[in-house]
């Protein structure tokens, strides 16, 4: 699958459901039967999850916060990355996509700001063919969290971290509201590193 992604070409075809991929996962990551729940046993970190296949430009990831445990610092990480989950042994991921993945791979993803990462709270992400990397928290505005995800030339997959105070989320297999303005119109800009 190392052909060039083009949402022309995506219309035609029919999108499978997200799900995470059932074999590279962080250390502590519990999935459910489904796939579409990701746990995070115990500790802060260890919690890399994927999606099962590559994502488009344009195209939304929804995930709902399921458990949030007070105690930690910082939150759920989302992004994308060229790595091919198929091609990753579990025991090869570091703790944290946020840096090391990222240093390891051609990967971007960002930390979500605080108030997002409550339970119960719907996440949606997606990153826009300029490369702008977005999320949004229960259909509100959305907010800008980096702008260099090269998303021209290879697949890119979904990649989450449920770090810190996330313990538990869960892939929604559509979004949960409409269409929304067009990502590259978007009035608010926040940039959120992963620091």
């Amino acid at each position: 699958m190392g052909s060039l992604l083009s949402p022309e070409a995506n219309a035609e075809v029919p999108r499978e459901a997200l799900s995470f991929h059932g074999n590279a996962t962080g250390a502590q990551v519990h999935l459910d039967d489904q796939r579409s729940t990701a746990r995070r046993r115990s500790t802060f970190h260890d919690g890399i999850v994927f999606s099962q296949r590559p994502v488009w430009p344009g195209e939304r990831v929804a995930l709902r916060v399921l458990r949030h445990e007070e105690g930690w610092c910082g939150g759920l990480r989302v992004g994308f990355t060229r790595l091919d989950p198929a091609q990753v042994a579990a025991s090869c991921l570091p703790p944290f996509v946020c840096p090391d993945l990222e240093e390891q791979s051609p990967t971007w993803a960002a930390l979500l700001p605080e108030g997002f990462v409550r339970a119960g709270n719907v996440v949606c992400f997606w990153v826009n063919r300029r490369g702008w990397l977005f999320a949004k928290v229960n259909a509100g505005r959305p907010l800008l969290l980096r702008k260099d995800v090269l998303v021209q030339g290879a697949p890119l997959w979904a990649v989450m971290d449920v770090y810190g105070t996330t313990k538990a989320i869960e892939l929604l297999g559509e979004t949960p509201w409409g269409p929304d303005t067009e990502c590259g119109m978007e009035t608010k800009v926040q940039m959120t590193s992963c620091a």
